[in-house]
């Protein structure tokens, strides 16, 4: 168990609980350290700001794994005058100190919530400062493109002309790239936050619940050779080589029900096709059917490969599986993992969580208005590069109001 400290006063009470313990930067002590009657043996591991995670005197305390010793310390430091933590103010403290930035902060929660490798790799990017390497370059040219306008505001009157329109446009340009590469090319992070959902659909009878059931490894799912046997959404969580994701089996989806529950249960099938991240139709091998969607399929399945002649043959773009006999369900697990996770495991895609790309969207759409600006309106054109400004300057936290902030750190749990 682990009990960190961090404030003026956390040497103080780390003097308390372990008399004689020096803290010193960066070291690791063995200490007894003694509260309410208890002699507990531990490790003290002293960092002194501002070369600490918080930017402040930091010490952490690693007791024997018993959650009533550590339990019993905290509310020993808080009757000393310490006080808990709030959730996520460790990390707020290092942002507010400047060990870094709001992108490198949000990623550190991100690692904490991460449940497979892709999303540790988004998370890893933005703690490393990937996000801020490049943002950082169009912020400058920006930045420095309205202050030199201003500058020519200034001093209008002198004619003196410190920048051109010209190359304003020029660095707007740059800037306007970058951001739309990065739109462009990144992930969307909440995409990759959660399990990803695959929702299985076909017409009746076509496998899907056998499917469901080999995928899961149990009997999760009803199965039957009577159509029609799944009248609900089922779900089970399957695991995949990279992490874990949710497959759905839906009722066998048909143009149009034959009475008032099975129209409900062909609406339901259809919210959760328009809700999945991934959609797999399921089709009986040599069936020339196919179920109603509103949207294309991710991939496509032959079913019962197991009861098809010898000389069976599916599309290019198909594949085939017996979901009894096993036979295709390793390809089906690394299709769906790829679709899950990324086509590789070592991909580098920029993983972007909707507060930045609304961010960056705004400064896009600034540096948009520019080009549409006479060269004669340079007030205009110092008013949109602001509003580009300042909303870069919001993915970083260099201009970010408080209820951003709240919102942020909200995310955190308490000990970060």
């Amino acid at each position: 168990m682990i009990v960190r400290m961090a404030g003026p006063d956390a040497f103080r009470l780390l003097g308390l609980l372990s008399p004689g313990l020096v803290a010193a930067p960066s070291v690791a002590a063995r200490a007894t350290l003694r509260f309410d009657g208890v002699h507990c043996p531990a490790w003290a591991y002293t960092f002194v700001g501002p070369n600490s995670y918080t930017g402040d005197d930091l010490a952490e305390l690693h007791l024997p794994g018993n959650p009533l010793l550590a339990r019993t310390l905290v509310e020993h430091l808080i009757a000393a005058g310490a006080r808990s933590a709030e959730a996520g103010e460790f990390t707020g403290r290092a942002f507010l100190n400047g060990r870094m930035d709001l992108a490198e902060a949000e990623g550190v929660a991100m690692t904490i919530a991460a449940t497979h490798a892709g999303e540790l790799r988004a998370a890893r990017q933005l703690v490393a400062g990937e996000l801020s390497r490049r943002l950082v370059p169009p912020l400058e040219w920006l930045t420095e493109a309205l202050s030199l306008i201003e500058s020519n505001l200034d001093f209008s009157e002198d004619d003196i002309a410190f920048i051109d329109a010209g190359e304003v446009r020029r660095r707007v340009d740059r800037a306007a790239a970058v951001l739309d590469d990065l739109t462009r090319n990144a992930a969307q992070f909440e995409r990759l936050a959660g399990e990803p959902t695959f929702v299985l659909v076909g017409l009746p009878n076509a496998g899907k619940s056998t499917l469901l059931n080999a995928l899961a490894g149990g009997e999760r799912a009803v199965v039957s050779p009577v159509a029609g046997t799944t009248r609900d959404a089922l779900s089970a969580e399957v695991a995949l080589r990279r992490g874990l994701i949710r497959v759905i089996d839906v009722a066998g989806i048909e143009r149009a029900g034959t009475n008032e529950i099975d129209q409900q249960m062909q609406a339901q099938a259809g919210r959760a096709v328009e809700a999945a991240d991934f959609v797999i139709e399921v089709r009986e091998l040599g069936s020339t059917g196919r179920a109603w969607l509103a949207k294309e399929p991710d991939l496509l399945l032959r079913s019962k490969l197991d009861l098809a002649p010898g000389d069976a043959r599916v599309g290019a773009n198909e594949i085939a599986i017996s979901a009894i006999t096993n036979v295709g369900m390793d390809v089906l697990r690394q299709r769906m993992d790829d679709l899950a996770f990324g086509a590789t495991s070592e991909a580098g895609t920029l993983a972007l969580t909707t507060r930045h790309r609304m961010a960056v969207a705004a400064a896009h759409e600034a540096l948009l208005a520019v080009a549409a600006i006479l060269d004669d309106a340079p007030e205009m054109m110092a008013e949109q590069l602001r509003r580009a400004v300042d909303a870069l300057g919001q993915v970083l936290g260099r201009v970010t109001p408080d209820d951003v902030l709240g919102r942020v750190f909200a995310t955190f749990c308490v000990g970060k």
